[in-house]
């Protein structure tokens, strides 16, 4: 393999590689998932956690064009995906998500600087200053910069108070068990819950029309809010 340009560095970060028709290269980020199919990303826990993702376009189960808006719809995260320009897969992966567009057998230096482009557009510092998430806890309430105030359940409440305490950090699962069911809870049964907790509090801010729903996984840690959060 050929070495890289200076200007094509890996991502320092986390990376999802979606499809079979080609192995994944290592040296795209410091962290590379690869996953068979669309199937066996969507039923990863941390499917919509990664900094960034590569889509090839020809999946098994679900459609590379379908699976991109999916992920579009859940993170702010860059996407490139890989298609065949003569299939008119070009127009449709930008059209549904995709920052950028490859053939699916681009070599990996082209890869990496377009991954890098992408992540210099991204981290480009904007002009003004995000407004907050508020979390009103006398309402049992999250309100979301648009305004819109979304009803929290005790469960969902415990969490972003969670959240909020952290200042920006990482919260441990452990943590955040001991939040919703107190000391005395067995850690194995408790994982799975936590999980399908956190997943109705991101499925109740999704619904409530937020195109981005800031509660991450952090690999072998717990949970995150990657937004701008305070208490009123």
């Amino acid at each position: 393999m050929k070495p890289l340009k200076p200007s094509a560095r890996p991502l320092r970060a986390s990376l999802a590689w979606i499809g079979h028709t080609r192995s994944a290269p290592r040296l795209l980020a410091d962290v590379v998932t690869s996953f068979e199919d669309s199937d066996d990303f969507l039923l990863a826990p941390n499917a919509f956690d990664f900094d960034f993702y590569v889509v090839q376009l020809a999946q098994r189960g679900v459609r590379g064009i379908d699976l991109v808006r999916l992920i579009r719809r859940r993170s702010p995260a860059g996407i490139v995906a890989l298609g065949d320009a003569a299939q008119n897969d070009f127009v449709a992966a930008l059209d549904s998500g995709a920052d950028m567009v490859l053939p699916p057998d681009a070599p990996t230096d082209h890869l990496v600087a377009a991954i890098a482009a992408v992540r210099r557009r991204l981290h480009t510092p904007s002009t003004g200053t995000p407004r907050p998430w508020t979390l009103l806890e006398a309402h049992a309430a999250l309100q979301a910069p648009d305004g819109t105030q979304i009803p929290l359940s005790e469960s969902d409440l415990a969490i972003m108070g969670c959240f909020a305490d952290a200042e920006g950090g990482k919260v441990e699962r452990r943590v955040l068990m001991e939040r919703l069911w107190g000391t005395d809870t067995e850690h194995g049964s408790t994982e799975n819950a936590l999980h399908a907790t956190v997943y109705r509090l991101r499925k109740r801010i999704e619904q409530a029309g937020q195109a981005l729903v800031p509660v991450h996984a952090v690999a072998r840690v717990g949970y995150e809010f990657r937004a701008p959060l305070v208490r009123a």
